[in-house]
């Protein structure tokens, strides 16, 4: 409602000012002829269309060189660490492989007697993947390469004394349980 009384208070004000004079003879044709040269200079005569169009092309060429940039794909982890110490990834490949192997014999290795240990040694395993996870990262973000290296070769070397020791225990409660059927048969 006040805006329009302020509005009304404008027109008011400016009464008697306005322009009432009649354009004179062949003020529309000249406007338009003026506003079709201004058209066609800024579109097809004139400079301005190879401006647009370069433009056009280097956004284009712009947007497809920043897309190669943030949507290309994370080295993983194993490509990342043969760049900082080939050895290491030789070394890690080994002896992944050996943990699996022994892994696969423990869980065929499995009765009912042994499963609790089976199952707690599967759980030690996984922590102790977890946390070689953590120091490949370490090694990555830039630590003490030595340091971590040594750490993560400590790491396997756990794993497969964990092993070891989980499958003699393993045979030494099937040797137990070996014994006691005999000697109950007897």
């Amino acid at each position: 409602m006040k805006e329009r009384e302020n509005i009304e208070a404008l027109f008011k004000s400016l009464e008697g000012s306005f322009d009432l004079e009649t354009p004179s003879a062949g003020h529309r044709e000249r406007f338009l002829s003026r506003l079709e040269a201004q058209k066609d200079a800024s579109s097809g005569g004139g400079g301005n269309s190879w401006w647009k169009t370069w433009s056009i092309a280097a956004t284009i060429a712009l947007l497809l060189a920043s897309s190669v940039f943030i949507f290309r794909p994370e080295p993983n982890m194993d490509s990342q660490i043969a760049k900082i110490s080939p050895e290491a990834s030789e070394t890690t490949r080994h002896f992944a492989g050996l943990v699996s192997l022994q892994v696969q014999e423990l869980e065929q290795m499995s009765t009912p007697e042994t499963k609790p240990l089976i199952e707690d040694t599967l759980n030690q395993l996984n922590q102790l993947e977890t946390d070689y996870q953590k120091l490949e990262q370490d090694l990555i973000e830039g630590g003490d390469s030595k340091l971590i290296l040594s750490a993560m070769i400590t790491n396997f070397q756990t794993r497969i004394d964990l092993l070891r020791e989980v499958m003699e225990r393993v045979e030494e409660i099937k040797q137990f349980k070996n014994e006691t059927y005999e000697n109950a048969i007897i």
